[in-house]
């Protein structure tokens, strides 16, 4: 079981019976070197059955020598020129003996590095595991801070007492009296209580991470309510006695201790069951008897628990299958596959709705005063499940929290499905990249982090806010995979339309050359201005079809179902697809019917689409400029069989006309690639800031 051991001490240079005592002998003892002490010639080895493992972290601006051990030491000892001058403050930490060796180290590191070196100490950390059962770190830290130099600073200060006139105070003596200010915080019991409650944090989130359903805590059994005895460290020294067939107080003391507490243990279990059912009575969730037989049998359909959390993984994960399917052969293993995924799709709809509607009950009951419609989904979920946690109403703050942590992990959640999707990538990448900067800089702004600010201000910016300076990290990295993709795309591209359109301008943006790539695609050859008049992929007899298909008051999924069984090859869930069926059926609207005209302006491509990332404004825009074709010629019909009719019917409305769209792409670029080469510079220059601001210190 994880326990909870973190005990502390000075260190100073006479023990407390007045011998005199050496640092290097304290960290020899601690790392298992042998170390010299230069002020007396002493040579300090401890043998150990297991060789501790060692590592020693600072700041940035320390010298470099803090890295020799021998020489921290020596130095430490040469400036703590008083005889009984406190060397060091140094920790005993139990570490969690569920994790592995190497987890362990992660932690006691990380740990320091948070909890004393981005304070400013040199941590000399060794990990002891003589004992198995008992495995634990002792960090040594140096008390005295360092300059920027890289010089040792001071650890305190002198103010004087002035009295009403400006005079100094004087003592007995006759010499002035001074308060003795610390130039740091270490010295604070509220610090101290800090590390405390982070090696709790941290270790928790170890214990989490690796599934671990065990959590330490750092509060008293008296802080917590708990009416057991704390039982005492025992140590190394002890347990050996033990082995032995010793005895040892401190071993008989804790067996004690823990009868007790069996008894105590006991008669709290009953406490809890009774305040459970008291607390059932005020904050639980209020699903009628329908809506819990719904969500179980949901649950057990989908064999996975349903809350939020598990129904927006599942949807992300059913996305990227649905996507490693697209372009595999089609099968009736495939087919197999889809019916699957769009019965779990429409089952996981289902439960939000239901996990929705009973959060909006519940908010408007604890909540009234509240404007519920202001929230999100993920907003209102979020403020259920905490409200029923904690057992009492949130307040205004705990509320504006829960909205910036839903945003910060919507941001995260957006970033990494537009990656997995193409066509939504080239969409909206400027879109996102835009919105990201914009959070960035708003981030920024709030902490007094600029393009040039120092080392030494972001390290003090992230000490101060840490969430904040967690979200700017996040901005900064997704920004990063943006632009960094988004030129990858470009390279991908481009060897796309090198094999397919050779003669291709060079300067495209993504979204022109995605229209050609599409328009391939499509019609399974180049779409070229030379070709328009002939480019068919359906007769009249398809298209109708596929009209009707596509306007059927049946189900998406039912939808889905018939065009795989009768147009295998049609993308339906691709919005641009759509678009240029659209635009087909455009150039051969006088061959279809009355009724396929107007069914044909019905067909929305954007609520075919699988995600939200692919309904976006070109989609839409585009979709309505083709009904608006479709508007005037069934109000204009009269030019029909005319040349400048059959002159019309030989564009599109993609961007204006295909027609149009393939002249632009032809078009000289000369003015474009100076334009071009300007933003380039300039986003390599906003790249750079990005990094300045973000940076190793994040």
């Amino acid at each position: 079981m994880a326990i909870y051991h973190f005990s502390g001490q000075m260190l100073g240079k006479v023990t407390k019976e007045g011998k005199p005592k050496s640092p290097l002998a304290c960290a020899a003892y601690r790392s298992g070197e042998m170390l010299l002490d230069e002020s007396t010639g002493d040579k300090f080895y401890y043998d150990r059955e297991v060789k501790p493992v060692t590592h020693i972290l600072a700041p940035n601006h320390a010298p470099d020598w803090v890295y020799d051990r021998e020489k921290l030491w020596n130095e430490v000892n040469k400036i703590e020129k008083n005889y009984n001058a406190q060397f060091a403050r140094e920790f005993n930490v139990a570490l969690p003996r569920e994790l592995s060796h190497e987890e362990q180290e992660n932690l006691a590191i990380e740990y320091c590095q948070e909890a004393f070196v981005n304070k400013g100490m040199v941590a000399d950390i060794a990990i002891h595991r003589d004992d198995e059962n008992n495995p634990h770190f002792h960090v040594m830290l140096t008390v005295r801070p360092f300059n920027q130099d890289g010089s040792w600073g001071m650890k305190s200060r002198r103010e004087y007492k002035f009295d009403e006139y400006g005079n100094h105070i004087l003592k007995k003596n006759g010499q002035k009296d001074f308060d003795k200010v610390d130039t740091t915080d270490w010295n604070k019991k509220e610090t101290f209580n800090s590390w405390r409650k982070l090696w709790a944090d941290k270790a928790n989130k170890y214990l989490t991470q690796n599934n671990i359903d065990q959590k330490i805590t750092h509060l008293s059994n008296k802080e917590r309510g708990l009416e057991k005895l704390p039982t005492i460290h025992e140590g190394y020294v002890a347990r050996k006695m033990v082995e032995k067939g010793a005895k040892s107080e401190r071993v008989e003391y804790n067996k004690e201790v823990k009868k007790y507490n069996g008894i105590v243990s006991e008669l709290n279990k009953y406490k809890q069951k009774k305040e459970q059912f008291l607390y059932q009575q005020k904050f639980s969730r209020k699903f009628s008897p329908s809506e819990k037989k719904k969500l179980s049998s949901i649950a057990k359909e989908l064999k996975m628990f349903v809350d939020y959390d598990s129904i927006i993984n599942r949807q992300n994960q059913l996305d990227k299958w649905n996507k490693s399917l697209v372009f595999s052969k089609d099968s009736q293993d495939k087919m197999a596959k889809m019916e699957r995924i769009n019965k779990e799709s429409d089952l996981l709809k289902e439960a939000l709705s239901i996990l929705n509607g009973e959060s909006e009950r519940f908010l408007k009951s604890y909540y009234p005063t509240w404007d519920i419609d202001s929230f999100s989904e993920a907003e209102k979920l979020e403020i259920v499940d905490k409200t029923i946690n904690l057992k009492r109403v949130l307040n205004e703050d705990e509320i504006l929290e829960i909205e910036e942590d839903v945003a910060q992990d919507d941001l995260v959640r957006q970033v990494n499905m537009v990656l997995h999707n193409r066509y939504a990538f080239v969409m909206n990448v400027d879109n996102q990249i835009d919105k990201i900067s914009n959070f960035k800089t708003l981030i920024e702004k709030k902490i007094g982090i600029f393009d040039h600010t120092n080392p030494s201000v972001l390290k003090e910016a992230a000490l101060k806010n840490p969430k904040d300076f967690k979200h700017l990290k996040n901005a900064v990295e997704a920004l990063d995979k943006l632009l960094e993709t988004k030129e990858m795309m470009h390279e991908l591209y481009d060897m796309e339309l090198k094999k397919i359109y050779p003669n291709a301008p060079n300067r495209l943006t993504l979204e022109e050359k995605e229209f050609l790539i599409v328009g391939y695609e499509y019609y399974k050859q180049p779409i070229d201005r030379n070709v328009i008049s002939d480019l068919r992929r359906y007769d009249v007899k398809d298209q109708s079809k596929i009209i009707h298909i596509l306007t059927k008051s049946h189900s998406k999924y039912l939808k889905h179902k018939e065009m795989k069984e009768k147009f295998p090859d049609f993308k339906l869930s691709n919005p641009r697809y759509l678009l240029f069926f659209k635009d087909e059926c455009l150039r051969n609207i006088d061959k279809l019917s009355k009724e396929d005209v107007r069914l044909l302006k019905q067909i929305n491509p954007a609520q075919f689409a699988n995600d939200e990332m692919n309904k976006t404004d070109f989609v839409r825009n585009i979709n309505w400029s083709i009904n608006q074709r479709i508007d005037a010629n069934e109000k204009y019909g009269l030019l029909m069989h005319s040349e400048e009719s059959n002159l019309e019917k030989s564009s599109s409305v993609l961007l204006g006309t295909l027609d149009q769209m393939l002249s632009e792409l032809t078009r000289d670029r000369s003015y474009d690639s100076k334009k071009q080469f300007e933003e380039d510079l300039r986003r390599k220059s906003k790249k750079k800031n990005i990094h300045r601001s973000g940076g190793h210190s994040l």
